[in-house]
């Protein structure tokens, strides 16, 4: 019957099957990646070996100037989540009830929720909240609302299995120290957190391992298996679907099959140039917290070594091409599917992540290497293979894809749909990318434009437990940094004679963005 109207209405059919294309919502894959800074090939760091990702760039826009809304997981994870600066909900921290999401807000609604309520059939593995902001359980679920389904959990290789020690590690030399450690940790009473710094202080717990086994021995490889099995079943069901996958890696500790270390030859590892704060910084922006210097094998104080730094910058590279190996059977399983075309692919890092520059080795910042962030959007560009430099934040991501999707305006999002830079209707949404960091009493927050940073310092304090911050009028300290000419962030230009203008333009931005936040800020 639909053969024989076809051949006598053949133009009514068509519209019909025009129509039905147009209607049918894309699907969305939506990659979340632990502490991936912008170190990436597509991002023009030759040296790194990254073909899967980027592939994805080569069909998609890449946003050079990205920026996380504050330097740590869990609050960018809750904030990109929802749609809001962490100003706005008042979510600064992790593990504290006080930082608990759904107590906060228990009528909030997410992006994998709202894709959800719309319709999708909405799948999340590995780490997409950091587990510390929902429910505390990191074998899941994460904001069971928020999913069809979930899986924290995932089957690690059979014949090989789990890592033994810490949930990271493999080397059998590693797990015999480990043990005999710990005995001795517990003979002489210890416990809790001094037993950890025993075993670590004494070589266990490092912050690097290359080991050969499977992919799927380390816990990325697993949650990789899990989501091409998802992929399989998401693609006999008709509903479009959301499949979120989060990896841990580059995470420390690096912890990678010994064959992605073998793709780097460390004695052409490079050091980051310039090792110290930027000359007239003040002291509430220097983060007391180096998180390298929690694993075995790195100093608790003092100067790191070259070779260890090689060592860390190496483990760093390793986790990012394990990673990208990942990503590329993802991607080839939605082609095997015939999926890929039908799918927006979405790849964000939740950070940035010093490697060495400052002479951290972590994030907790609020400098370029900590809030800048890689986001490549595919599938859904008018030019293919761009790159844009405009500054956009990660709570874009959500509005982003609702317009993308076709799926009505939430409405109250402190983000901005990308949309018009990847329709190629315009270069820009907005005129800076905004971060926050708590540090010594003060709150940073810092304004990043096309060539800016401007980070004000402010003693202030949460006037209660839901509310979010309340400032004094001036900023206690002030920073500016010019990255058109001093890229590593060496002198603090606030005072500088030739900066004057661009100095009160960037305050009028940063006063603009504090009143809004403050405007909106939530309440129970």
């Amino acid at each position: 019957m639909i053969h024989l109207f076809t051949k006598i209405f053949p133009w009514i059919a068509l519209l019909i099957f025009s129509f039905q294309g147009i209607a049918k919502q894309k699907n969305v894959l939506f990659i979340a990646i632990d502490d991936l800074k912008p170190l990436l090939n597509c991002y023009g760091h030759t040296e790194v070996l990254s073909p899967h990702i980027d592939s994805l760039a080569e069909d998609g826009t890449t946003f050079l100037n990205a920026h996380c809304q504050q330097a740590v997981c869990g609050p960018s994870r809750v904030s990109l989540l929802t749609g809001y600066y962490p100003d706005t909900i008042g979510i600064y921290g992790m593990g504290s009830d006080k930082y608990k999401l759904r107590p906060k807000h228990p009528d909030i609604l997410t992006l994998p929720q709202y894709f959800k309520n719309n319709g999708y059939t909405t799948v999340g593995t590995g780490k997409i909240f950091d587990p510390r902001n929902v429910e505390g359980d990191w074998h899941g679920p994460q904001d069971k609302i928020s999913w069809t389904r979930f899986f924290g959990k995932n089957p690690y290789n059979s014949k090989v299995g789990a890592p033994k020690i810490d949930g990271h590690y493999h080397d059998p030399k590693l797990i015999s120290l480990t043990n005999k450690l710990k005995n001795e940790a517990k003979s002489k009473g210890l416990k809790g957190k001094q037993l950890r710094e025993y075993v670590r202080a004494n070589g266990a717990g490092p912050a690097v391992e290359s080991y050969t086994v499977p992919d799927d021995a380390y816990k990325d490889g697993a949650t990789t298996e899990r989501a091409l099995e998802q992929i399989e079943t998401l693609a006999e069901n008709s509903n479009p679907f959301f499949l979120a996958v989060g990896f841990t890696k580059p995470h420390l500790p690096f912890v990678a099959p010994k064959k992605y270390w073998d793709l780097y030859d460390r004695d052409e590892i490079k050091l980051a140039p310039f090792q110290n704060y930027p000359k007239g910084a003040p002291s509430c922006a220097q983060t007391d917290y180096i998180e390298a210097r929690t694993y075995g094998g790195v100093p608790e104080k003092g100067k790191i070594s070259s070779s260890i730094q090689k060592e860390l910058i190496h483990g760093y590279l390793a986790c990012v091409s394990y990673v990208d190996a990942q990503v590329g059977k993802i991607i080839q399983k939605l082609k095997d599917e015939k999926l890929y075309k039908e799918t927006i692919i979405v790849l964000w890092g939740d950070h940035g992540f010093h490697l060495g520059d400052k002479e951290i080795w972590g994030k907790h910042t609020n400098y370029e290497e900590s809030t800048r962030s890689p986001l490549i959007v595919s599938n859904a560009s008018a030019d293919p293979g761009s790159k844009n430099t405009s500054p956009v934040n990660l709570i874009d991501i959500f509005p982003t894809l609702n317009d993308l999707c076709s799926l009505e305006s939430l409405e109250g999002l402190d983000g901005k749909s990308l949309k018009p830079i990847l329709d190629g209707q315009s270069d820009s949404v907005q005129k800076f990318a905004a971060s926050i960091y708590p540090h010594s009493g003060y709150w940073g927050i810092a304004i990043r434009t096309d060539n800016h940073r401007y980070i004000s310092w402010h003693k202030g304090k949460s006037t209660n437990e839901y509310h979010g911050l309340r400032f004094k009028s001036e900023p206690a300290f002030v920073e500016l940094y010019d990255y058109s000419k001093d890229p590593l962030e060496q002198k603090n230009l606030v005072d500088s004679i030739e900066y004057k203008e661009i100095k009160q333009e960037l305050v009028a931005l940063s006063k603009d963005h504090i009143e809004f936040t403050q405007s909106k800020q939530f309440k129970k």
